[in-house]
């Protein structure tokens, strides 16, 4: 059999797109690199790559080989890193983005556990409420919130749970303007909103499947979730907010629930991470540790 390790070079000058970046990436010298491709191209007697000065390509030859030289890449490094799962505890560092809302409110109370669980391990939280790109900037895994999650061949999304966005305001303000019957009081009240909605629209349903498109007179717009609810309670308006974010502040009485059977779009929360060949045990410690105390958190709103 041919030298395994041309199909491990090969792989590399493709994943990391240039014989330069290959070299640096898995500390070989460029020029051992280029040989031994070259070599590889002479025994099949077809080109992989076309190169120039400043680009490089992969022929149709080479797009077909590469597709299977990963996966036999990739089968080599799951066999390893099998091993040495065996021989070794969950270490090293693990990058997560999420939403800063859930940050705040889900991982905040639980990552403690998780440290201490595996003090070998270190974590890097981006904390950001753009979706960040998993694979192209460098992260293990993420927690995304939203009605529905796209479908995607290199990343699983694991649902951990769900909530709805209910309607809310403090008491004082429902002394000041009195009780609602329905959603079309609302567009004579004030409201705090969210960027998302456009400023000036709910559209809000019952379980039965009504539904109701209300304009809104909005006193407060901002994406921040935690204003939001701070000038709820200080009964600048209504708000329509997802319910664990609301629940202590329900349970407290500082605010109180408006039109009950009525709310907006269920937001669910989705663990997301590239398909596990090769993932690191630390890796998977995070997302089974996450998996089991995310959902306590959602189910105690």
């Amino acid at each position: 059999m041919d030298d395994l390790n041309d199909l491990f070079f090969f792989s590399a000058v493709v994943k990391y797109n240039g014989f330069s970046a290959a070299a640096r990436a898995i500390g070989v010298e460029k020029t051992r690199l280029s040989r031994r491709v070259a070599e590889l191209e002479k025994r099949l007697g077809l080109r992989l790559l076309h190169r120039s000065t400043r680009s490089m390509r992969l022929t149709e030859a080479g797009e077909r080989f590469y597709l299977q030289c990963q996966k036999l890449v990739e089968d080599a490094q799951n066999a390893y890193e099998s091993v040495a799962e065996l021989q070794h505890e969950p270490s090293g560092r693990i990058k997560l983005s999420c939403p800063v809302i859930l940050a705040q409110s889900y991982l905040a109370p639980i990552l403690a556990g998780y440290m201490e669980a595996y003090p070998k391990v270190s974590l890097v939280v981006a904390a950001t409420n753009r979706q960040v790109n998993l694979v192209e900037e460098g992260f293990d895994l993420a927690l995304r919130a939203t009605p529905v999650i796209e479908d995607s061949s290199t990343l699983v999304a694991r649902e951990l749970g769900g909530a709805s966005r209910i309607l809310i305001a403090s008491p004082g303000y429902l002394q000041r303007h009195g009780d609602l019957d329905s959603p079309t009081d609302l567009g004579a009240l004030a409201s705090i909103t969210d960027i998302q909605d456009g400023g000036a629209q709910w559209l809000l349903s019952t379980a039965d499947g009504r539904t109701q498109s209300v304009q809104l007179k909005p006193r407060l717009v901002s994406n921040d979730l935690r204003v939001q609810v701070e000038m709820a309670i200080d009964g600048m308006g209504i708000a329509l907010l997802p319910e664990p974010l609301v629940a202590t502040a329900l349970r407290d009485r500082q605010l109180i629930r408006v039109l009950p059977e009525w709310s907006g779009s269920r937001h669910a929360i989705h663990l997301v991470y590239p398909r596990p060949r090769g993932m690191l045990p630390s890796v998977r410690s995070l997302i089974d540790y996450l998996r089991e105390e995310i959902p306590k958190i959602i189910n105690q709103g």
